[in-house]
């Protein structure tokens, strides 16, 4: 019997959209029999897609119960779970950013305009971070990875927790580490520039794994994955055709437009690099291909991405912003057509949260048969551990 294939999970960033990867998650689990196990051997979490990842490790031994749990997270929240939002705190930043321009600042530098606090707590409570080791250990998991960008090197840095016989790698602008996930590791790799403060782990400070992550899929080919489910959560709207008279964009255009590149730019071009690679190594003759000092396989990849403009659902969820931080974003243009898209990577609502969750679930059914054929032979389809551990 062939060993089963190793599939991996990709989860990328997005802030508040990537509760739409939850929905997806739902789906899969209703693909499966009840209490199968993950059937993704290697999970890769970047930013936002970070939580997710480290919720579906934990939970890889009952998949179905694990994307249960990820769902009711994202369908609870509110803003105060993720970052302070009141009007104390967002007058102290701004009186900050005031007094950080007057020539006796304060040495304490703004490093963040919200402050991430709760989520620290959040993570504490919903994720049980031990039990990502007990999925490796009981073969359910072969290896979970959390990319965080470091301030100090300007390294993408992909945290990797995995049995003994996990390799590493150190590439150009990217490496892989061993490590112990945990609460910091997710708080750096969530840690939007600007908008939320860097994390210290270790001696260097960290932030949004996407910010130098130039190689999304690289840390799940660097473990071996010979199939790949990519995740995204940062799909725009159409662009608007050019009018004989046009306005200078608002803040909140330009920080969305910044937010998006960060989170789809790199992640279009490395998966056209793979696809690439896939066409040249079908080409290659299999006596020829095996004499390649680097390995070089044709890796099958499906990537979902929402259906439908995000920003577009963000704006019927507008009151689910704090009142204080509604104002601050109308100031900026983030209440107004056009600065929608700023407003989805920030609204943790529950409305808004359990929308995109059924945007996925939906999108997802509808890819059920390229799904099933990607996950086809998997650990848990099959049901065998034998295969699975390190």
């Amino acid at each position: 019997m062939p060993p089963a294939p190793r599939i991996a999970l990709i989860l990328s960033g997005g802030g508040a959209r990537a509760a739409y990867q939850a929905g997806v998650a739902r789906a899969i689990s209703e693909f499966l029999p009840a209490g199968r196990a993950s059937p993704f051997a290697i999970i890769c979490g970047t930013s936002a897609g970070a939580i997710n990842a480290a919720s579906l490790a934990a939970g890889a031994r009952d998949f179905r119960l694990a994307a249960k749990s990820l769902c009711g997270i994202w369908s609870r929240l509110a803003v105060g779970d993720i970052y302070r939002a009141d009007p104390a705190h967002l007058l102290q930043t701004a009186w900050r950013i005031v007094r950080s321009v007057l020539p006796r600042a304060d040495r304490k530098r703004l490093v963040g305009l919200l402050d991430n606090t709760p989520l620290a707590r959040l993570l504490e409570r919903e994720i049980d971070f031990p039990a990502i080791g007990e999925s490796i250990a009981a073969g359910a998991l072969e290896a979970l990875t959390i990319t965080a960008s470091s301030y100090q090197t300007g390294m993408s840095v992909s945290f990797c927790m995995g049995g003994p016989k996990m390799e590493l790698w150190e590439r150009s602008q990217r490496i892989g580490v061993r490590a112990a996930i945990g609460v910091p590791h997710l708080l750096a790799s969530s840690a939007i520039p600007v908008v939320f403060p860097p994390t210290l782990i270790g001696t260097e400070y960290y932030g949004d794994g996407a910010i130098r992550q130039m190689a999304p899929t690289a840390p799940a080919l660097h473990l071996g994955a010979d199939r790949i489910l990519v995740v995204g959560a940062a799909r725009t709207g159409t662009p608007t055709a050019p009018g004989e008279s046009v306005d200078p964009p608002s803040l909140a255009q330009i920080g969305s437009h910044v937010l998006a590149s960060i989170f789809t730019d790199a992640l279009g071009t490395d998966l056209e690099k793979v696809r690439l690679v896939n066409i040249a190594v079908r080409q290659i003759d299999p006596a020829r291909l095996g004499m390649s000092p680097m390995p070089l396989r044709d890796i099958a990849m499906l990537v979902l991405t929402p259906s439908v403009p995000l920003e577009n659902i963000a704006q019927d969820y507008l009151d689910g912003l704090p009142p204080s931080l509604r104002l601050a974003l109308r100031g900026i243009g983030g209440t107004r057509a056009g600065g929608e898209g700023l407003l989805s990577y920030l609204l943790f609502d529950s409305g808004f949260c359990s929308a995109l969750i059924e945007l996925g679930h939906r999108d997802a059914l509808a890819k059920r048969v390229e799904l099933e054929q990607l996950l086809a032979g998997s650990y848990a389809a099959t049901g065998s551990t034998s295969t699975r551990q390190s």
